[in-house]
């Protein structure tokens, strides 16, 4: 996907931050002036547009189709344990404590990381994305996110966006380097309806986990592996998840494979 940069209308100069950000993912910057986005689009010949704003980047497609970050899902999960000690799937799946170290290999939009990373608060959360678009404009995002609720900017904050293919990296890291290993691949059905979710689908991989990779996440993980899936796609009976975490009546399960020690 060819995509250039640019500002708001209401900007002309150059952030540091922005400055960071195109050294970083060598996109070509365009002067906005007084140009709609689609006449830039259009003379650019650009599929994409980053438009540079106060709270971070978003990555414009169309009018329909917008991608930038927001821990909107996060938000929500971490509010309902907090106000009705609601609890959350994932966490329960993971048995996380307060001092984990996790590895989520399918950043995306963040909102597993940060779910984490509030559980997690004296480990530590790297999160793995292998769409350097995505990772960007993530990382730039999380960054430049501001939030008067404290828990959920900390949280926000402590999360390491690292834009490289999980397979690499897993192959790269010493046996038990972290406590848990999570996957939380692009589903091959979507149920979900949104303009974030679908400009991801657009940048993110979309290849099914293998074996071989189930495997190096278990040499890397000191306590377990968990995957999300679709309960009924058959892709946690395929990797041998024999632990689900989850029901039938519920679309989303959980696999989880304990290390035996």
């Amino acid at each position: 996907m060819r995509v250039i940069a640019t500002t708001t209308q209401s900007r002309t100069d150059l952030s540091p931050e922005l400055q960071a950000f195109l050294r970083e993912t060598g996109i070509e910057f365009v002067p906005r002036g007084k140009k709609s986005l689609a006449k830039i689009k259009k003379e650019k010949d650009a599929e994409g547009i980053v438009i540079w704003q106060e709270e971070g980047p978003v990555l414009y497609i169309d009018e329909k189709t917008r991608f930038y970050f927001h821990p909107s899902m996060a938000k929500v999960r971490i509010s309902n344990y907090r106000k009705f000690n609601q609890p959350d799937p994932m966490i329960q799946a993971m048995e996380l404590e307060e001092d984990d170290k996790v590895l989520d290999c399918t950043l995306g939009l963040g909102a597993d990381a940060i779910v984490a990373s509030y559980f997690a608060s004296q480990g530590r959360i790297v999160g793995l994305e292998y769409s350097p678009l995505v990772a960007s404009i993530i990382k730039w995002g999380m960054k430049m996110y501001r939030t008067p609720v404290d828990w959920l900017d900390r949280a926000i904050k402590r999360i390491e966006v690292v834009n490289v293919d999980y397979r690499e990296y897993l192959s790269s890291l010493k046996d038990n380097s972290f406590d848990i290993v999570y996957f939380d691949p692009m589903f091959r059905k979507p149920i979900l309806k949104s303009q974030a979710i679908s400009p991801l689908r657009l940048l993110a991989c979309l290849e099914p986990v293998a074996e071989e990779s189930l495997r190096e996440a278990l040499r890397v993980a000191r306590k377990k592996v968990v995957m999300k899936e679709l309960y009924a796609s058959g892709e946690l009976k395929r990797l041998g998840f024999t632990k689900i975490v989850g029901s039938p009546n519920n679309k989303i399960a959980y696999g989880v494979i304990e290390k035996k020690h």
